[in-house]
């Protein structure tokens, strides 16, 4: 599987809610580095970890409201870059931004993520309050 189809699949299970395949995706030892405040962010090691956060604090935080729409994947090497639209609603407050993923790929799953979101003051205000 080409790094750019790797990417759109685990974009496209996280739509799904299809946790298994998400989790088929990343690799055991996964570093996770999302910038937003914890418990839905931080630095993340292993798989169950970022399940744990990406997946089940963020559902919890956001009443599983976030949408993530993949705009483009550019890789090469074990490289992936993906730009993302994202929405979400906390409580009365709804939110839409954008961000670049990029992805370390290693033997065909996600071994290294780190994110950068478009404006990170507003994307923390957002999920501090």
């Amino acid at each position: 599987m080409s790094l750019e189809s790797l990417i759109h699949a685990f974009y496209d299970a996280r739509a799904r809610g299809d946790r298994l395949a998400v989790r088929a995706q990343l690799a055991d030892d996964v570093r996770w580095h999302d910038p937003y405040p914890p418990p839905h962010g931080g630095d993340l090691v292993g798989a169950d970890q970022v399940l744990a956060d990406i997946l089940d604090a963020a559902a919890v935080i956001t009443g599983g409201s976030t949408r993530l729409t993949l705009q483009r994947v550019i890789a090469d090497g074990v490289l992936a870059v993906a730009l993302v639209r994202w929405t979400a609603t906390v409580g009365d407050r709804s939110m839409s931004g954008q961000e670049a993923a990029v992805y370390k790929i290693i033997d065909g799953r996600i071994a290294e993520a780190w994110f950068h979101p478009a404006d990170p003051a507003a994307s923390d205000a957002f999920f501090s309050a």
